[in-house]
């Protein structure tokens, strides 16, 4: 190709077009944000269930900030767990709005508080191991999955609420019903958690391993947009799942 003279790109057939308003007209959107690199072990001593986040963690909620700036949104929410404020705090002051925190967005309660590293990876690689009917009961001494699920689906109910959103049942499937404005919400929370949210959003049945279904990296984010759909409600289509471009182009993946 002529560098002086390059390939023009031709514009979007008819059917680009068509998607593309789609997406401009959605109902209502969701970003889901996973949390940046948590200090398990900090200064390499023990582990603590409570974990901030590392330099790269830090860096990385930067990168994330970045990379949503350009969008508005009417609300940020995140779990009170540390690694989720500190990845939440710099996406608040980039976008100019408040973290509103929910408990009911922690992950699935655990306590490996005080284990060593080796022990910590014995205790999941062991609880990884058992029979499938026992991962209802979630990790071994924590919450249920079953408690977890009904939690964080809750959480979600209670969020779209605020923004006028309301899910029904309609022949066996949940519509969602939309507001007069088209909300923008972000969610900054864990793998588990993101992973329930996004089961629950798309109207799967729950397993309890739901964060091997929807597995995310590190401060990635996920989209979820509503398509209208019936009469008079909308569901939930996955748009962007797992980005992390942006933690690419700053070499943090």
């Amino acid at each position: 190709m002529d560098e002086a003279h390059p390939q023009a790109i031709p514009p979007p057939g008819g059917q680009a077009r068509r998607e593309q308003r789609l997406r401009a007209d959605a109902p209502a959107e969701i970003v889901l944000v996973r949390h940046g690199e948590p200090d398990w072990t900090p200064g390499g001593g023990a582990a603590v269930d409570d974990a901030g986040l590392t330099r790269r963690g830090r860096l990385q909620a930067e990168a994330v900030a970045e990379a949503l700036s350009d969008l508005g949104f009417d609300a940020l929410y995140a779990s009170p767990l540390r690694r989720a404020q500190e990845t939440a705090a710099p996406i608040a002051a980039t976008l100019g709005v408040e973290v509103r925190t929910l408990d009911e967005l922690a992950e699935i309660g655990i306590r490996v508080g005080g284990m060593t590293q080796q022990e910590v990876d014995a205790y999941f690689r062991a609880a990884t191991r058992r029979p499938l009917r026992h991962h209802w009961d979630g990790w071994p001494g924590g919450e249920s999955f079953r408690d977890f699920h009904a939690r964080v689906c809750k959480a979600v109910g209670d969020i779209l609420a605020r923004h006028a959103l309301r899910a029904r049942r309609e022949d066996d499937f949940t519509v969602w019903s939309g507001a007069a404005h088209a909300p923008r919400v972000a969610i900054v929370a864990h793998g588990g958690t993101n992973a329930v949210l996004l089961s629950h959003l798309l109207d799967l049945p729950p397993v309890p391993w739901e964060w091997m279904r929807f597995e995310t990296e590190l401060a990635a984010y996920t989209l979820v947009q509503g398509r209208s759909l019936g009469l008079t409600g909308f569901v939930w289509s996955l748009q962007n799942f797992n980005e992390v471009d942006h933690l690419k182009r700053r070499g943090l993946r």
